[in-house]
């Protein structure tokens, strides 16, 4: 299963820079480097996208995860799923977008044969398990919509679908180490190769990984909004005979829809040009193709912390009081407490009221 549309010899094509190999035994001090021939615009370009996005994934996933676990109001089951999709984000983010943007900085792959078919793995694994675990929100939103009382997605129920996603990924795109490496001219592989291999995995995995999971998120959220369409809305809540289906759930079915479609625009790029790509003998082409793709796929993973503030007002709040400087502020807040501190302030203070009242009536009795 090598990887045929890759150069065999370390000869440049035409124009191409040559450099010399910095490290290496002496008998190698002559092996030359490919480089991407990428000018020095371009790869300012790349590293400012690339490390923006990377910071927005980083902090808002992390986020995501951090007032998620504080707060005892979202610990919801939904948001057993959402705290998933943001560990696989940070995957990505952590162990994949800053070896791509050393890759395009220096020209060549620097690491090593084996961290660039981990690199690869993990490209392939991430989106793979959020795909999933995004048709396992979709169940459980139809489910919870057309039929509240025949089945239910409690939160043992969700950390088994959880855990499915993840192995069942973990295995499927463990071909990637078979099908990527790094050559003898120190690149590491963009696609796969096209050998019958390469396409027939690559095939498989758009079919398994992308297309049927698509098709069925659109056939579920399908039902959940014709449902909603044709019982009509009135006043706060959406009702059909004697099934009620509050405004916030709607609102959360219009969050995830939106979630969908941006992740699967996203990523519909990086699935198509793994089987229709350029031939990887010229660098700077196949470079600048799947940096853009890059592009594309990993603003899924910065735009969802963005989606959550818009969509989710708990998900507000909790960011509040989770950057919430003065202490009494936060501690005054009713509506929403999310450390054991402001609990006990909130039972003191109702123990101290119910004190106080008890003292004056008291004192009333005492002067009649």
């Amino acid at each position: 299963m090598g990887n045929k549309s890759y150069p065999e010899t370390s000869t440049p094509p035409a124009g191409h820079r040559v450099t010399e190999s910095p490290t290496g035994p002496p008998s190698s001090r002559n092996h030359t480097v490919l480089q991407y021939q990428l000018r020095l615009g371009e790869i300012a370009a790349a590293s400012m996208v690339l490390g923006a996005l990377w910071l927005v994934s980083v902090f808002g996933n992390s986020l995501v995860c951090l007032v998620i676990h504080r707060s005892r109001r979202t610990q919801s089951t939904t948001n057993y799923f959402v705290v998933s999709l943001a560990c696989a984000d940070l995957l990505i983010s952590v162990a994949s977008v800053p070896f791509v943007l050393l890759q395009f900085t220096y020209g060549r792959w620097m690491l090593g044969n084996a961290m660039c078919k981990l690199v690869r793995y993990v490209q392939y694994l991430a989106p793979g398990v959020q795909i999933y675990v995004l048709l396992s929100i979709c169940v459980d939103r139809f489910y919870t919509i057309l039929y509240p009382l025949s089945f239910k997605v409690s939160r043992e129920k969700a950390k088994k679908m959880i855990l499915a996603s993840w192995l069942f990924d973990a295995v499927l795109a463990s071909p990637a180490f078979f099908f990527y490496g790094s050559n003898s001219d120190d690149h590491c592989n963009f696609f796969l190769p096209s050998s019958w291999e390469g396409a027939l995995y690559g095939a498989i995995h758009l079919l398994v990984v992308f297309l049927i999971p698509s098709i069925l998120i659109i056939l579920f959220y399908q039902k959940v909004i014709r449902y909603i369409w044709r019982i009509g809305t009135d006043g706060r809540t959406v009702r059909r005979t004697m099934n009620i289906v509050p405004r916030t759930k709607v609102k959360t079915i219009k969050m995830f829809l939106t979630l969908n479609s941006v992740f699967l625009l996203s990523w519909l790029p990086f699935y198509v040009v793994q089987l229709w790509h350029p031939q990887e003998t010229d660098y700077r082409k196949s470079a600048l193709l799947f940096l853009a793709v890059a592009w594309v796929s990993f603003s899924s993973s910065a735009s969802k912390p963005t989606l959550y503030s818009v969509y989710n007002a708990n998900f507000r709040r909790g960011m509040k009081e989770t950057f919430c400087m003065s202490a009494m502020k936060c501690y005054r807040s009713n509506a929403y407490t999310i450390t054991t501190s402001s609990r006990i302030a909130k039972k003191k203070s109702r123990w101290d009221r119910r004190y106080l009242s008890s003292g004056q009536s008291c004192h009333q009795r005492f002067h009649l």
